[in-house]
């Protein structure tokens, strides 16, 4: 597999490094981006297109217990919105609640980069990091939720 890639052309909107709309090519080696590149790179078409940093969703409830009981008060969800395997892509469901398969493709589909459980209950961590790991693609976390558990702060207190 070639690890570098050349993207050509696209129109560029980075406003950490102040480029607003100018059209220039980018160059990625190992996943980082790179003055130059080989000639051997993969070179990618984006004449007419946008490039962007990849998103990143601060808070956004996908995956966990609480996720887990919306899957099973929405079984519709396993009708209505199905998505089929394809020679890269795992089958998965989801119309309000997607599987997590789909929870990756779909953030990936729309230049998410790294997504954010905001809300974990800490003695459903381990269940959380589970899942987490099954979402394709992106980067996940997830925050710890001591705030409203009292019992986890009570223990934390006397131990």
């Amino acid at each position: 597999m070639n690890s570098e890639i050349l993207i050509k052309n696209g129109i560029v909107y980075d406003p950490t490094n102040e480029i607003d709309g100018e059209r220039m090519d980018i160059s990625i080696k190992n996943g980082k981006i790179v003055e130059s590149v080989s000639k051997k790179a993969k070179a990618l078409n984006a004449s007419g297109k946008m490039v962007f940093p990849g998103g990143v969703d601060i808070h956004s409830h996908i995956a966990g217990s609480k996720v887990n009981a919306g899957r099973i008060l929405r079984p519709e969800d396993h009708v209505k919105d199905a998505e089929c395997r394809t020679k890269i892509c795992r089958s998965g469901v989801g119309y309000s609640i997607p599987s997590t398969f789909t929870t990756g493709y779909r953030y990936s589909k729309m230049g998410y980069t790294t997504v954010i459980e905001p809300a974990t209950p800490p003695l459903k961590a381990r269940h959380t990091i589970e899942e987490l790991n099954n979402v394709p693609l992106v980067d996940k976390a997830h925050f710890p939720l001591f705030g409203n558990n009292w019992f986890v702060m009570e223990y934390i207190k006397e131990n």
